[in-house]
C-alpha cells in the first residue's frame, strides 16, 4: 500500500536540463533583468528574444560524457575570519544537475538566418 503511495506522487514527465551557452553573442551589456522570451525548445532550432531588439538562434549540441551544474554556499573569507586573511574560504559545493545537451546560440540576422561570428 506505501509503495502504491509513492508512486502516485511522481511526476509525468522527466526532467531534462539544458545549458544555454551564449559565448557566440557579441551582447555582454545585456542588462541582468532583461526580459525574454524562449521558445521553439522541441524544434531544431530554439529561438531566444532578449528585449525588443536581440532575436538569437540555438542549435542543440550533444556533450561529450555528462556535464554537471554546481552550486557554491557559504561564508566568504571576509565573513569566516576579517582579522586572519592566511584561513580559506569555506565553501559547499551542492550538486544541482546533470545535462547532456548544449544550446548554443547565435544572432539572428533580419532576413532570419543565423549571423557568422568571428571566433578569436
Amino acid at each position: 500500500m506505501e509503495a502504491n503511495k509513492e508512486m502516485d506522487k511522481r511526476p509525468d514527465y522527466e526532467e531534462e536540463f539544458l545549458l544555454l551557452d551564449l559565448d557566440d553573442c557579441l551582447y555582454s551589456d545585456i542588462p541582468p533583468n532583461a526580459p525574454f522570451v524562449l521558445s521553439g525548445l522541441d524544434t531544431l532550432t530554439p529561438t531566444l528574444q532578449i528585449g525588443n531588439h536581440l532575436k538569437l538562434i540555438g542549435e542543440y549540441q550533444e556533450t561529450v560524457g555528462t556535464c554537471y551544474i554546481f552550486s557554491e554556499s557559504g561564508p566568504s573569507l571576509i565573513e569566516k575570519c576579517p582579522t586572519d586573511q592566511n584561513h580559506a574560504s569555506s565553501k559547499e559545493v551542492i550538486p544541482l544537475a546533470s545535462l547532456q545537451k548544449i544550446l548554443k546560440f547565435k544572432v539572428c540576422t533580419e532576413d532570419g538566418s543565423k549571423a557568422n561570428v568571428a571566433d578569436d
